[in-house]
């Protein structure tokens, strides 16, 4: 499996690498967009709250409100390119999508390959019904813990637990979620968003946290070498936090005020 979480990576790598070569001047996606009168923006539905879909069908989420509310302060139309964790990066590399607004961890790792902009928390943490014993990270071993492959709970449980935790990857949410709720594993590690969301929706369950993991930020996903989409960017997150409007988004799905993005500056 870490095999394949490697490969994913060198080809998420190896994507950047040839748009690299052929944006070496800089790319002008703003314009491009602004031209075209539409931005696609990659998120994910099947990550709630972040991603789904209603019972109309129609998208909703945090990062939906995110980008609605971005697409409308462009002056453009909204084009949802939907997504899951490990094709994030394919996706915005060959162009299907402009940006990704999609839970979008920031790590070193993913930094090599694209440029961030902050704009939200991920808190990360391993939750399971109530009578599974879970306490603390040595607690782990001999437990079947559920995590989509190649995205930041895996990653951070590789590096993190200890030696016979069983890590069982799934190509998405979707099947994770599926696998906790049908007993195929112990807990399922994934954002507190996504636990708040399931303990909701499935209270026979009685699920609760077990452990924090960690808290990173999260950021709008673009391509290197754009320098015009970057500032636009990094605008429009600086005024929509001065504003309240991001806080209000994470309030509405999260349960909390959105917490200081400032303590995640590089220094």
């Amino acid at each position: 499996m870490k095999k394949m979480t490697v490969q994913l990576f060198k080809t998420a790598v190896a994507l950047a690498l040839c748009a690299a070569a052929v944006t070496a001047a800089h790319a002008n996606t703003l314009a491009d967009i602004k031209k075209r009168g539409e931005i696609a923006i990659a998120v994910d539905l099947g990550t709630p709250p972040f991603g789904s879909v209603n019972a109309q069908l129609q998208p909703f989420g945090a990062d939906v409100d995110v980008a609605t509310k971005l697409a409308k302060d462009m002056g453009v139309k909204l084009r949802i390119v939907e997504v899951t964790g490990p094709n994030r990066i394919p996706f915005l590399m060959t162009q299907k999508a402009d940006i990704v607004i999609s839970s979008f961890a920031i790590t070193p790792e993913r930094e090599k390959v694209v440029d961030f902009v902050p704009y939200s928390v991920n808190r990360l943490v391993v939750f399971a019904p109530a009578p599974v014993a879970i306490n603390s990270m040595n607690t782990l071993v001999g437990k079947k813990i559920a995590v989509v492959r190649g995205n930041l709970q895996d990653t951070e449980l590789t590096r993190r637990a200890p030696q016979g935790t069983i890590l069982s990857r799934y190509d998405d949410d979707a099947t994770t979620i599926a696998a906790l709720l049908s007993g195929q594993v112990d807990a399922l590690c994934a954002p507190y968003g996504m636990f708040l969301s399931l303990q909701q929706q499935y209270a026979d369950k009685k699920l609760e946290i077990k452990l924090d993991v960690t808290v990173q930020p999260l950021g709008i996903g673009l391509r290197k070498n754009d320098p015009e989409l970057k500032a636009w960017l990094t605008q429009w997150t600086d005024d929509n936090v001065k504003n309240g409007t991001l806080s209000t988004v994470f309030q509405k799905y999260m349960g909390v005020p959105l917490p200081d993005l400032k303590q995640f500056a590089k220094k």
